[in-house]
């Protein structure tokens, strides 16, 4: 004779055996979409990394971090363009980059801050300049203009660190002051107005990080968010260049003035690292943190940190073209020693 259903006890036995594959299955599947996301990302700085060493390949050399413009019927300097200017024809934005080089041509007026070069970038939502993960605005308003804010910045170097050789490398001398107390630094890859070659890269390009993820909130001590990305306009700061993705700069990083360097305090998309991985200062003066618009942290500064919203780290592009998470505990040397071309010696792996 054959049994008719369950015992009670086989029937406990069934519902524990399913409840222990839900709970072994709902960590994988809520971690799926994270991990997805991350990697998009990752592919995002990938084609911003292959795009500048494809612009290399054709130019044979690096495009400026940030670079300033003249004219022939203007010699007062305006807004160049950014790297990520330079870098569009070689990540399928060819007819944009078009369109946007000949209008810098038609006429003197036209630098990359100006309001004829961000009508042509009017709510072009470039997908790879964007984390998938970052609860940043995708877009901002730039002098009445809609254009994209991206997630990732050029590297221009780094602070110096404890162990640096400054008798072999005159690294003070490349490194001067910038907004909100900071520092801009020459000594990476994307420095400003300057044009750089893979040969100069003394440390690797394996070992030589140049672009970097600002993708998530920061915070000032009084808990209010703020938007760290590198073009971000602040609509409080009144009289502020709102830049955009479009522009570089408008100074010459090597002009100085009574023997000292001039300020490098207008600078768009290039960052200088100086803090740890995923400082966002959260806690507020808990943290020991710089507050937002100290030590170089703030609208488009150029201290601001690498920070994303991915839960372990940022993602960081190197120069021989691979791709990785940054983690928070990397230490602020090893950060730093990445971000510079030719401060010598071995780095440890991290």
């Amino acid at each position: 004779m054959s049994r008719k259903g369950l015992t009670l006890v086989e029937a406990i036995v069934v519902i524990i055996v399913l409840v222990v594959l839900v709970a072994l299955f709902l960590p994988v599947h809520r971690g799926a979409p994270h991990a997805a996301r991350r990697m998009q990302c990752g592919n995002n700085m990938k084609q911003l990394v292959l795009g500048l060493q494809n612009y290399h390949d054709i130019f044979l050399q690096l495009p400026y971090g940030a670079r300033s413009r003249t004219t022939s019927d203007n010699d007062e300097r305006s807004f160049g363009s950014s790297w990520i200017v330079a870098t569009l024809p070689f990540c399928e934005q060819r007819p944009l980059f078009d369109k946007v080089y000949g209008i810098d041509l038609a006429d003197p007026a036209n630098d990359y801050a100006s309001d004829a070069v961000r009508q042509l970038a009017l709510n072009a939502k470039i997908k790879y300049l964007l984390c998938p993960s970052s609860q940043l605005p995708e877009m901002q308003q730039a002098g009445g203009f809609s254009i994209v804010l991206p997630s990732y910045a050029g590297i221009m170097g780094a602070t110096e660190h404890s162990g640096m050789d400054i008798t072999a490398i005159d690294q003070y001398q490349r490194i001067v002051v910038g907004p909100f107390g900071g520092h801009a630094a020459a000594n990476g890859m994307l420095p400003i107005n300057e044009s750089l070659k893979f040969e100069d890269c003394k440390d690797g390009t394996a070992n030589t990080i140049i672009v970097g993820e600002v993708s998530d909130w920061y915070y000032d001590n009084k808990g209010t968010k703020q938007n760290p990305a590198l073009s971000a306009i602040d609509p409080q700061s009144k009289g502020r260049i709102p830049g955009g993705w479009l522009a570089g700069t408008n100074l010459d990083f090597k002009v100085e003035k009574d023997g000292k360097p001039v300020p490098a305090d207008r600078v768009f998309n290039l960052i200088t690292l100086d803090q740890s991985v995923g400082t966002n200062n959260r806690g507020g003066i808990k943290d020991g943190h710089p507050n937002w618009g100290t030590s170089g942290v703030g609208r488009c500064g150029l201290n601001n940190p690498l920070l994303s919203a991915h839960p372990a780290g940022a993602m960081v592009g190197f120069l021989d073209g691979h791709v990785l998470l940054l983690t928070k505990q990397v230490s602020p040397h090893i950060v730093k020693r990445l971000a510079i071309r030719d401060d010598g010696g071995e780095i440890p792996d991290f």
